[in-house]
């Protein structure tokens, strides 16, 4: 650019100002106080400190979406906020997307176990979601699915429960879900049986059966440890004694397990299983969980063939050998042991 058209260009960016004939001494210059130069850059008009300086009657208004920056008697010029939108991942829903969008050729030879991964931002609504698919559509799912539900609460139990045997069956081979449900720590076991009794009773064709309930206890002595194996099938009896269990602190845990099946409904059956264990880190406390496992199986015709094979096995036994009926551990009354609290009973 020559001197000329620079010089030329200055001229344009000044305004010239015209006293008074009485004041008039020769020419003077005056800079604008509002505009900006192309020669040497000027801060942001949305700068509080620049506008302040450039001497101009400003109105700054704040609020809460938008910063509004303008002059008196000007038309306000408003400039959004950026907004920092952190997306939060439901894992349920992720699952759940990721099962429906995969062919069911694909995904019945799939084998998805969540039952040891902690889920993360899931809801109560999600996670239902998410079992309601997996337990109704057995032949759009992995063959083997497990997880846990962190907000699934026992009112939601009943309706599980039911939609589960609710399932249509699988075309080939079977399937099978399992859902781990946390309950509350003072949640003792004949809560659920009586909620599984007023099923019975509400619902036309609804039964248990298999009812069993399985426990082991250790006594120490010393350095040495013995466990000993208890069994039932009186769960409401167990119900009612499991207090005297709770009060063993971290040497009993059991296991009670009841099959639930629909009348006519062959092909899909659900087991509810309550575990009441010590917790790893405070021995006194307790851990109550409950897993629903539902089984479903193809229509097709199934033939079982069952063989017992006989065979006599003669040797020679030693004065130093223990008796066979030692080696087997024996399995006591888990009621004679609640009630008694008797180990050798």
């Amino acid at each position: 650019m020559s001197s000329g058209s620079r010089s030329r260009l200055q001229e344009l960016l000044v305004t010239r100002y015209v006293a008074k004939r009485e004041e008039i001494e020769g020419d003077c210059l005056e800079t604008p106080r509002a505009g900006c130069s192309v020669f040497q850059p000027q801060n942001s008009v949305y700068n509080e400190d620049a506008i302040e300086q450039q001497g101009e009657d400003v109105e700054l208004v704040e609020d809460e979406n938008y910063r509004t920056v303008h002059r008196i008697d000007e038309t306000p010029k408003l400039v959004t906020k950026r907004q920092n939108i952190t997306r939060i991942r439901d894992e349920a829903v992720k699952v759940l997307r990721n099962i429906q969008n995969t062919p069911s050729e694909s995904i019945r030879a799939e084998r998805y176990d969540y039952f040891s991964l902690r889920w993360f931002h899931t809801t109560r609504e999600s996670e239902k979601e998410l079992a309601y698919y997996v337990l109704q559509h057995p032949n759009h799912r992995p063959y083997f699915f497990t997880m846990q539900c962190r907000h699934i609460e026992i009112e939601d139990l009943p309706e599980l429960i039911l939609k589960s045997l609710l399932s249509e069956p699988r075309e080939t081979g079977q399937c099978l879900a399992r859902f781990a449900i946390q309950t509350t720590n003072v949640m003792p076991f004949s809560v659920l049986y009586h909620l599984l009794e007023g099923m019975v009773a509400e619902n036309e064709g609804f039964q248990l059966s298999d009812q069993v309930v399985t426990a082991s206890v250790i006594e120490s002595s010393g350095k040495r440890t013995t466990s000993y194996r208890f069994k039932t099938d009186e769960c409401k009896k167990y119900g009612e004694l499991e207090p005297e269990l709770d009060e063993q602190g971290d040497l009993i845990a059991s296991a009670a397990s009841i099959t639930c099946s629909i009348e006519g409904k062959r092909h899909v059956q659900t087991v509810i299983t309550y575990r009441n264990n010590s917790r790893a880190k405070n021995p006194t406390a307790r851990n109550r969980y409950i897993e629903v496992e539902q089984t479903v199986k193809c229509m097709n015709k199934r033939v079982l063939i069952v063989e017992n094979k006989a065979e006599v096995v003669e040797f020679e036994v030693d004065k130093e050998m223990i008796p066979l009926k030692h080696g087997i551990p024996p399995i006591g009354n888990l009621i004679s042991f609640l009630e008694t609290e008797d180990i050798e009973d």
